[in-house]
């Protein structure tokens, strides 16, 4: 999912949309979703953060509110937490050659949500 749309609302009502994601690793993937701080009043998502274990699809429920008449275009970041603790219990985590490779950090993941405009 790499965009969500809104058509156009009249300021100060709110729309929802439901999207899917889906865990296609073998390893449980622990997230978090980080609305910028100037649009908290206008974007939500829920679950804000969760654990999606291998092969899991799990459902999210975007809301948007428009605050001012104004063409929207908002990135939300995806972030993958923790990815360093659940891999090092993997099969050949250690082991040279295993074909994994993996760094302590987070990853990140940009989706986006998209209004066109509102009225």
């Amino acid at each position: 999912m790499d965009k969500l749309f809104f058509p156009p609302i009249y300021s100060g009502v709110s729309q929802h949309q439901k999207f899917s994601i889906k865990n296609e690793s073998r390893s449980p993937l622990e997230y978090e979703w980080k609305v910028p701080e100037k649009y908290v009043n206008e974007v939500s998502l829920v679950p804000v953060k969760s654990v999606l274990l291998p092969n899991q699809v799990q459902d999210i429920f975007a809301t948007f509110t428009a605050l001012k008449k104004k063409n929207y275009e908002i990135s939300v970041p995806l972030i993958a937490k923790n990815l360093f603790e659940y891999a090092k219990y993997e099969v050949g985590f250690f082991n040279p050659g295993s074909g994994l490779l993996l760094t302590q950090g987070n990853s990140t993941h940009e989706g986006v949500i998209q209004i066109k405009k509102s009225i």
